[in-house]
């Protein structure tokens, strides 16, 4: 059944970011594991420039057959790989590590 009003719409939108939220959470968790795994300090790894461009060629791709803009779904990739750069470099730097929740 597609939405068929404005509110209709917002809502199947709301509940589409309400299922993002919930595997973005997923994926910190691994970003942060990967932190914990990547030597201590080596910013380089952490930040693995040969990844992040695999990443995105390959979500390029998935993008493309599935119907979605590339040019949208590399803009919010780069822009989620930058953050949980950040977060990972956070986690990998961190004193001590806890233990991950998976």
């Amino acid at each position: 059944m597609h939405p068929e009003t404005l509110n209709e719409v917002r809502q199947a939108i709301d509940s589409l970011d309400a299922e993002l939220i919930t595997l973005l959470a997923k994926r910190q968790t691994l970003v942060e594991q990967a932190g914990r795994l990547k030597p201590r300090g080596d910013r380089q790894a952490v930040a693995a420039p040969e990844r992040v461009a695999q990443v995105i060629a390959a979500r390029r791709g998935q993008a493309a057959a599935a119907g979605l803009s590339p040019e949208v779904a590399e803009a919010v990739w780069q822009a989620m790989i930058a953050t949980f750069i950040r977060l990972e470099t956070e986690t990998n730097q961190a004193e001590t590590f806890a233990k991950p929740q998976i």
